[in-house]
């Protein structure tokens, strides 16, 4: 009776094993990942803010300071900078305008001061170089010693 308990424990035990799963195969099968596809949401565009906060100006030896003169139209907005002139004129090579308008469009127009007649940049705002709100305008003078200043830097507004 004793062998007969004990062969019925071992097929217990063994049975129990089985059903434990302690008998798998170690090599384990890997199930294949099903591709899920992956939906990637549409890109969208935040329109940049521009930058309308007028920074300092560099200070500009004495023997060559030169002016410009910039204003908006109050009607149309257009934008007009003028050279003016002063005593660093004769040594001046370059005069870049800059305008940065409130829909955040750059523009910059260069100063001819060996044309004839009105030394001027316009920015027009049927061209889209200006708005009839806040715009920035920046003026940068390079002089022949290739030193550059910026000499003006507003935001102008047709109020």
């Amino acid at each position: 009776m004793i062998k007969k308990a004990s062969i019925v424990l071992i097929v217990l035990v063994i049975g129990m094993v089985c059903i434990a799963g302690c008998t798998s195969d170690t090599g384990e099968a890997t199930a294949t990942p099903t591709p899920v596809p992956v939906q990637t949401p549409a890109p969208t565009t935040t329109p940049v803010a521009p930058v309308l906060v007028p920074q300092p100006t560099d200070v500009v030896p004495t023997t060559q300071f030169v002016d410009v003169a910039a204003s908006k139209d109050p009607i149309t907005g257009d934008i007009t900078v003028s050279f003016r002139g002063g005593k660093g004129q004769a040594m001046v090579s370059d005069v870049e305008v800059v305008v940065i308008s409130g829909t955040g469009t750059q523009t910059t127009k260069y100063i001819d001061l060996d044309a004839a007649g009105d030394k001027e940049a316009v920015f027009k705002v049927d061209d889209g170089e200006a708005t009839r709100g806040e715009d920035r305008v920046i003026v940068t003078v390079t002089f022949n010693d290739a030193k550059s200043y910026k000499i003006y830097d507003d935001v102008l507004s047709r109020t």
